[in-house]
């Protein structure tokens, strides 16, 4: 899991500076590949469509690191999500890893206020894998 943690320390500061700047965010993926170095994983842009739906772009990034798999040890994707269950906001972060037996997901509440964000609880529960499948 220190593969997943590296990309987590990397990429979640960018998108807290994006929350606060925007109040919202695309999904943005990252890696760490073969060299154990973390990357983001960026999408060519739709001319077609400049303002695709989340799990348009979810489902693309997933398939270009389903592609790709054989170059990357660990994968991560964030994903801003409303979680009606508890009327809140979080930030989702499905991550697999080449080595695991299961996927996970976690949860990151947040509010955002004058006083910047503000995280409440967080979780992770165990998903399907869908980039190193078995």
């Amino acid at each position: 899991m220190n593969d997943i943690q590296s990309i987590l320390d990397e990429i979640f500061p960018f998108v807290e500076n994006l929350l606060k700047e925007y109040g919202e965010f695309y999904p943005v993926s990252a890696v760490v590949d073969i060299e154990q170095k973390v990357k983001h994983l960026i999408l060519e842009e739709d001319e077609e469509n400049d303002f695709p739906k989340s799990t348009s772009v979810i489902a693309e990034l997933k398939k270009e690191l389903r592609w790709r798999k054989n170059e990357f040890l660990a994968i991560a994707i964030f994903y801003d999500v409303k979680l009606k269950e508890k009327q809140t906001d979080a930030i989702a972060v499905f991550v697999e890893h080449k080595k695991e037996m299961e996927a996970y997901t976690f949860y990151y509440t947040y509010e955002l206020s004058d006083n910047g964000l503000i995280f409440g609880e967080s979780w992770k529960e165990i998903a399907e894998k869908q980039i190193f499948e078995n």
